[in-house]
């Protein structure tokens, strides 16, 4: 009587590799679209944040033109920075605009808003706004 051959079951089949590879690269596609995901809105935020920071120094030039403009309030304020108009220079995003408008150009105190207007990774506009009450009391 022959012995048989042992036969060799060490090791993966064909199929077992196959499906292997093909969990791998869900799992791989799944995760660079979750690092992908949180990277643009990690970029977002920053915006978000750089924006805040150039409302909030349009803002503070206004307070030290207002303090330095002695009897001269609301007017010193609006001729600096006219209603509606675009505030050159004061942007730091890319294609950002920063425009100042007033609810009455005369009133004390006066009402600021400061609004930034910017372009996100998506090509996407993006606006934040910020309102302050100034007044020469």
């Amino acid at each position: 009587m022959r012995k048989r051959a042992k036969e060799n079951t060490s090791g993966f089949t064909l199929v077992e590799l196959v499906v292997a590879m093909a969990m791998f690269t869900v799992v791989l596609g799944a995760t660079a679209q979750a690092l992908v995901s949180y990277y643009a809105a990690l970029d977002l935020q920053n915006q978000r944040h750089s924006a805040l920071r150039n409302c909030t120094a349009v803002i503070s030039q206004m307070r030290d033109a207002r303090d330095a403009g002695g009897d001269d309030f609301p007017a010193a304020i609006t001729a600096g920075w006219p209603n509606a108009a675009e505030i050159a220079g004061a942007g730091t995003l890319p294609q950002e605009t920063i425009t100042v408008s007033y609810v009455d150009t005369n009133a004390n105190p006066l009402e600021v808003r400061v609004q930034s207007t910017w372009r996100d990774l998506q090509d996407r506009e993006i606006s934040l706004s910020i309102s302050t009450m100034l007044t020469n009391e």
